[in-house]
């Protein structure tokens, strides 16, 4: 009897919820380029076609740092020295040497990958704001190189002329162009992001975050695993800062300040540091907001300042732990049992 009854008050809803999270995993990355795809094509103003193409831009470096401060903890402020180093080798290669748009990308995330490993190795024992300050001094010390050594970066006036074809006859002209390519680039970064988050090395990275004395305990190499997420996120900044060298086809020291790590690590916690998704809002969010505040004028900094804090203070999760907290509502809402009410045989036993 109290078989059946267990049988009468399992929920049917449950499987069906796995079924439908295991196809949606999987569907939402075709849905993704198509909107990708769709927005560089579809968007006919050609300057908010332009802000679009930022935003993936950034949500390629913000994912990068996800790994690095979302899934192992470390802050890192000097991003925008790897999204420099990408940007300027990419711009080097092209106007000067002649390279193509293509292997001079690629050159420029190994570029980059090499600084991260530079600065990453010597830095394993230090974490926390200690951590911090080595990269916040990493990225003043590529500003002034890219000032004062103008016999290769050309000094304040920086790199003009980056165009080339992206690989032999093949060229991206219009700004539809790079949208799609930059598009495409951002959903596969996305994609890696998410295995890595799923993989063994992404849990050994949260294992580091939450304790590295517990993670050590138990055989994680620290060593390793903080090279790694540093590396990533090197990389990814490196690629979205080549990216945004042949997309404008100018680069200057101006471009690579403070400002632009201290936007990216706010995109990441705005967004939801325990989620590449959290990474993705905060970096269209916080792209899009002091364009849309532009029509306020003298107001637009004063307002952008305020609603960074107020979604700091209120809301540590970000918005992506609000949405997954509503998700997570909704789901168990659906997914009550039902008791049904007890037959006339029932009560009588």
């Amino acid at each position: 009897m109290n078989t059946a009854i267990a049988t009468r008050t399992s929920h049917p809803s449950s499987s069906r919820w796995s079924r439908l999270q295991s196809v949606g995993s999987w569907l939402v990355w075709p849905i993704l380029l198509v909107v990708v795809v769709g927005l560089a094509l579809g968007i006919d103003n050609n300057y908010w076609l332009q802000v679009t193409v930022s935003a993936e831009i950034m949500v390629i470096a913000a994912v990068g740092l996800y790994v690095t401060f979302g899934l192992s903890g470390q802050v890192s402020l000097g991003q925008a020295a790897f999204y420099a180093v990408g940007g300027y080798t990419t711009g080097l290669l092209v106007a000067n040497v002649g390279l193509d748009m293509g292997p001079a990308i690629i050159l420029s995330v190994l570029s980059s990958i090499a600084l991260g490993l530079l600065i990453g190795i010597p830095s394993l024992r230090l974490k926390g704001h200690y951590l911090a300050l080595v990269t916040l001094g990493l990225g003043q010390v590529v500003a002034l190189i890219l000032i004062n050594w103008s016999w290769l970066t050309g000094g304040a006036l920086g790199v003009r002329g980056i165009v080339a074809p992206l690989f032999g006859e093949f060229e991206l002209v219009t700004v539809s162009d790079w949208g799609v390519f930059i598009g495409v680039i951002m959903v596969i970064s996305i994609y890696v992001v998410q295995m890595i988050r799923t993989s063994s090395y992404g849990r050994a990275m949260q294992a580091v975050r939450d304790s590295d004395v517990a993670a050590a305990a138990m055989g994680v190499s620290l060593k390793h695993v903080k090279v790694l997420a540093f590396t990533i996120g090197a990389a990814f900044a490196g690629l979205a800062g080549s990216l945004n060298a042949g997309f404008i086809t100018y680069i200057s020291p101006g471009t690579y300040n403070l400002a632009l790590s201290v936007s990216l690590l706010a995109m990441v916690v705005v967004g939801g540091a325990k989620s590449p998704w959290g990474a993705v809002i905060g970096a269209v969010l916080l792209t899009f907001l002091p364009e849309v505040l532009r029509g306020v004028q003298d107001y637009y900094l004063l307002i952008y300042g305020i609603v960074l804090l107020l979604m700091v203070a209120f809301v540590p999760g970000g918005i992506w732990g609000l949405i997954r907290d509503g998700i997570g509502w909704l789901v168990r809402r659906l997914r009550r049992p039902t008791t049904p009410a007890p037959s006339a045989e029932e009560k009588a036993r």
